[in-house]
């Protein structure tokens, strides 16, 4: 079969997609600094500062729920204008801000435009990419979520340093500003379909819920107890979201894709990724500060090597992809992601800077290519027209597990033993988990196998 050249307009309009999405992951990051300037701008603790983060999180979460639904009910041009405009609002609101309730609103608004960006860019590359080189465009949408949460602190601590912390969302409008120039041509309007059933509000409300009372659960996991009530709510309201979506004849989120054995094995991967990466993400620069008394530029730039290489590598992993197909890169991703682990555990009370950016850079090429493979076969095997739920579900599972591996990150390095018995622990769970993904994969290929 002859290979057809992908249009200059079709990139143009991942592009212009990818920027917002990388805009709105960067900025995610860059606030995490601002933290303790902001506690003396609006004269409150730090609690209240981190609904600064833990905000926009849960926007960025419910709104990944709808982002299919929006985009099959008002077009794919549509749902991009509105996540420019949402954002260029809520970066005013925020640069703006004159009290803490203001900005967190801005932040909200930022939520929900990247929680229509993201999902978004991939749904852009599933409809616009031949499948001959969907692999390694999926790859570069898997560098993007990589590279843009490594450069936010960098950028949230240069501007607040030099120009003040309003600097950092005021500058961050030209992310849509070149969305919008990249795009205004090449971004159609594509899988618009009025006819589709009216939107279920009652589930979109539970799964909500469930949702909001779960990070809330999580994050209150910190104060060394579970708070029974939201994790009550948090049950309950996920409970009936799943019976109203399985009897409803509306339209919301497509959760009988959970009946796709292939589909579910490789999303769990997908998850446990997030939560590895995230976890250590917190845990190795606080070990380097606390046990090996590593500066704090020092310690933040450990992993930096790693984030950038791991992210450069997922197009080519993604080329690899279409080439050869998934097997035998989901276990050797996990190979390796699953060895670094393995040596972190062991070597943990003799870690130091140089040992920690060799670790999690080779934990980060494994994860790499395990995390962007498992995530474009997940996918690849759904009905196109069912596409846009499947990311909707893989990004916003991502998200709320990103969630859960700081704060459960944050418990292990806590504990009365210490951060490096901590990390030590966080290692072996990682280890095992990685051995679970193992598990995960053999069925799914024999899944496959007898598909065939």
């Amino acid at each position: 079969m002859k290979e057809t050249a992908i249009k200059t307009q079709d990139k143009l309009a991942i592009i212009s997609a990818a920027i917002l999405a990388a805009g709105g992951i960067m900025i995610e990051t860059a606030m995490n600094v601002t933290f303790p300037v902001l506690k003396g701008v609006f004269n409150t603790s730090l609690n209240n500062i981190q609904w600064v983060t833990t905000a926009y999180l849960l926007a960025v979460t419910v709104t990944m729920t709808i982002s299919s639904y929006v985009t099959k009910r008002f077009g794919i041009r549509t749902t991009w204008l509105s996540a420019n405009l949402i954002f260029i609002i809520g970066t005013l609101i925020a640069g703006f801000a004159s009290s803490l309730d203001l900005l967190l609103l801005g932040r909200v608004l930022e939520g929900i435009s990247a929680g229509l960006a993201l999902p978004l860019m991939f749904n852009l590359i599933l409809l616009l990419i031949p499948q001959y080189k969907i692999g390694i465009w999926m790859g570069i949408g898997s560098m993007v979520i990589s590279l843009a949460p490594s450069f936010g602190p960098t950028y949230g601590g240069a501007f607040i340093e030099s120009f003040g912390w309003r600097a950092i969302f005021f500058t961050l409008l030209i992310v849509p500003i070149v969305s919008l120039i990249l795009g205004w041509r090449s971004v159609k309007t594509k899988s618009n379909n009025n006819s589709i059933p009216s939107f279920d509000f009652f589930a979109f409300i539970f799964l909500s819920v469930a949702l909001i009372a779960g990070i809330l659960t999580i994050n209150q996991l910190e104060s060394g107890g579970v708070n029974m009530l939201l994790l009550s709510i948090t049950i309950l309201a996920f409970l009936a979201f799943i019976i109203k979506s399985l009897t409803s004849k509306k339209s919301f989120l497509n959760i009988r894709l959970f009946r796709s054995k292939s589909f579910t094995l490789l999303l769990i991967p997908v998850t446990l990724y997030m939560f590895a990466n995230l976890g250590l993400n917190l845990l190795l620069p606080n070990y380097l500060q606390s046990v090996t008394h590593t500066t704090s530029f020092l310690a933040g730039f450990s992993l930096l090597p790693g984030t950038l290489i791991g992210a450069f590598l997922s197009p080519l992993f993604g080329s690899l992809y279409d080439k050869i197909g998934s097997t035998k890169l989901l276990f050797v991703g996990n190979s390796i992601f699953s060895l670094s682990l393995l040596f972190m555990a062991l070597i943990t009370h003799e870690f130091n800077f140089i040992i920690v950016v060799i670790s999690y850079l080779v934990f980060t090429i494994g994860r790499n290519m395990a995390f962007s493979t498992s995530m474009t076969a997940s996918v690849a095997g759904i009905p196109t027209n069912q596409q846009s739920d499947a990311n909707a579900i893989l990004q916003a599972t991502q998200t709320f597990m990103g969630a859960l591996g700081t704060t459960v990150a944050a418990l292990f390095g806590s504990t009365k033993q210490g951060m490096e018995i901590g990390l030590q622990n966080f290692s072996w769970v990682l280890f095992v988990i990685s051995i679970l993904i193992f598990i995960m994969f053999i069925f799914q290929n024999n899944q496959k196998q007898n598909s065939k």
